[in-house]
């Protein structure tokens, strides 16, 4: 196998030869040999001025001494690493054939301003996401105290607090408020000045009913401001407090639209239309389950329909007479569709109701009346007007299809959802769309939404949910713990998805011909890893304890690690993997 070499230098100087080999600390000699390294791999693929490495390596040493130091310095590592990686070039040095975490990092924070730009505050939660696993501590040198080593760690740490904030206010944009809390609060960890952070928890806290928490948080900003700067907070923040005592979260009262299929829609529209054009009285069944979105439905084919506009009779509630319904039938326009319902009472009780109010209709006038109303009724009030002079119009709402279902979620979720959160979500509405809104209306305000490498799902971990320590502080512990070998075990669950027996995790590691003992005793890891709370154990064998300690192991792997791990899972015979479902 030939691969790229690795270099991480967030935390821990780690170094992976391009034969998949991992560099021990000694085999460097000299803490200046890692520095060169690591100027290099900073500017990686660009050339680096031989006057600006001394200058930053040996300000002060001469310079023929300077320059033979550097020579050693780059011979140490073309030696360690094993191949001639680093190159003369225009006067400079470059390297080459090497992957960076602080360049990943650097393209991925690119990335993220320009779909904050575009409002694309999904992919900035993503993007973010995947540079916290990356970040997994401050960047240092072995010359830690020097000028360009503090810049560099400066500029690192001033550009992932600005990450933090701007995903913190896009998960509160797209209502995802434990992603919101989440980035908040790694953010305040690492500058309790930072206001925007704050202010992005007052309001996630105060959204998911928590105001003894909002205040807080504006406690906390007060606080910090005062004993590390003087300061008091700023007006936009003081404006949030006031907000936070004075008022309550605004109820939502908006409308919730019809996703699903737009055939139904034009449908719909279209008998609307043939009642108007009609020249008496027209009837518009519009039958479901309650819960179905027939509301949502008739609104969207409405407002389709050129001048149309909904009147609706029950106004005082089911009790409401026939009688005094007709009063208010009369109108002057026939493109005031009058709305009967929705009733889902007893369908033979509903049916006689509307048939002594039909008996006192006049067939003659021209007219449009839609009933909301069950299948059941609406067979039974078609039966009955079918061969009256009443024109009678029928369209049933019925669940959603899978397709629908998916839409209706993206929209409320603003982001595509996982498979496992649409299986909850369709087991719990029954498919139907009003009831599938409900819940996942339900779900946002109970904080239950966070985003995955797989699209929006449910979060699963209560010690994560009930806000004990974010998530990013959480996955950076685990890794302290973990040898290079458990790390990679980890990993490999991670893309695996799926609970795994350690049969199945050594039949995948073999399948990697150049190193397939590379995860050691893979039994006793996975027992190890399970006594320190990473993976749990259930019937169908090990996984990670939770999504998002899953996602942080999966971006934390470099593009084409992740890609050769996926050709080793699809090498493996699909009986292996069938016999762990």
């Amino acid at each position: 196998m030939h691969d790229r070499i690795e270099i991480r230098m967030f935390g821990r100087f780690f170094v992976r030869r391009s034969n998949g080999d991992v560099v021990e600390a000694d085999e460097w000699s000299t803490g200046k040999t890692t520095d060169l390294l690591r100027l290099l791999a900073l500017n990686n693929n660009r050339t680096v001025s031989v006057h600006s490495i001394i200058d930053k390596l040996w300000p002060d040493v001469e310079e023929d001494k300077a320059r033979a130091s550097l020579r050693t310095a780059v011979s140490r590592v073309r030696h360690v690493l094993d191949e001639p990686c680093i190159e003369r070039h225009l006067g400079g040095l470059v390297l080459r054939n090497a992957w960076a975490d602080v360049t990943a990092f650097q393209s991925a924070a690119h990335d993220l301003s320009a779909a904050l730009h575009a409002g694309d505050h999904a992919r900035v939660v993503s993007l973010a996401r995947e540079t916290e696993a990356l970040y997994i501590a401050d960047f240092r040198a072995y010359d830690d105290k020097s000028f360009w080593a503090t810049q560099t760690r400066d500029s690192l740490l001033i550009s992932r607090q600005s990450i933090l904030a701007d995903a913190g206010e896009s998960a509160l944009k797209l209502q995802w408020m434990r992603d919101a809390i989440d980035f908040s609060t790694l953010a305040i960890a690492e500058d309790p000045c930072f206001e925007r952070p704050h202010r992005t928890l007052m309001q996630a806290h105060l959204a998911l009913g928590e105001t003894e928490l909002a205040l807080r948080a504006f406690e906390h900003l007060r606080v910090c401001l005062s004993q590390e700067l003087g300061a008091d907070p700023s007006p936009q923040s003081r404006a949030l407090h006031i907000q936070l005592l004075s008022s309550e979260p605004a109820a939502d009262t908006g409308s919730r639209p019809f996703i699903g299929d737009s055939a139904s829609v034009s449908s719909l529209a279209a008998d609307i239309r043939a009642a108007i054009a009609g020249d008496g009285c027209d009837v518009v069944c519009l039958t479901g389950p309650n819960g179905s979105g027939r509301g949502a439905l008739l609104d969207a084919a409405v407002a389709t329909v050129e001048h149309a506009h909904l009147r609706h009779l029950i106004e005082d509630g089911p009790r409401t007479s026939a009688a005094h319904r007709l009063t208010r039938l009369a109108s002057h326009r026939r493109s005031d569709i009058t709305v009967w319902g929705p009733t889902d009472n007893d369908p033979a009780t509903d049916v006689d109701l509307l048939r002594t109010f039909f008996s006192g209709v006049d067939a003659a006038v021209p007219r449009v009346i839609v009933v909301i109303t069950s299948d059941e009724a609406g067979d039974l009030l078609t039966a009955q007007l079918s061969d009256g002079p009443i024109a009678v119009h029928r369209v049933s709402v019925g669940p959603l299809s899978d397709r629908g279902l998916v839409a209706l979620a993206t929209a409320s979720l603003s982001c595509v959802p996982s498979p496992r959160l649409l299986a909850e979500l369709a087991e719990q509405s029954d498919r139907l769309a009003g009831r599938a809104v409900a819940v996942l209306r339900d779900w946002i305000s109970s904080g239950w939404i966070i985003s995955t490498t797989s699209g929006v799902d449910l979060y699963n971990d209560p010690s994560a949910y009930a806000g004990a320590f974010p998530m990013g502080n959480y996955f950076r512990t685990i890794l302290e713990q973990l040898s290079v070998a458990e790390t990679e075990l980890c990993q490999l669950l991670a893309v695996l998805d799926r609970p795994a027996s350690g049969d199945l995790l050594r039949e995948i590691a073999h399948a990697d011909q150049d190193r397939p003992d590379r995860f050691g005793d893979i039994q006793a890891s996975l027992d190890e890893l399970s006594d320190l709370g990473v993976l749990r154990v259930g019937p169908g064998g090990y996984e990670l304890r939770n999504r998002a300690v899953r996602d942080a192991f999966e971006l934390r792997l470099r593009p084409a690690v992740k890609a050769r791990l996926l050709r080793q899972v699809g090498s493996v015979p699909a009986r292996g993997i069938a016999a762990q479902a």
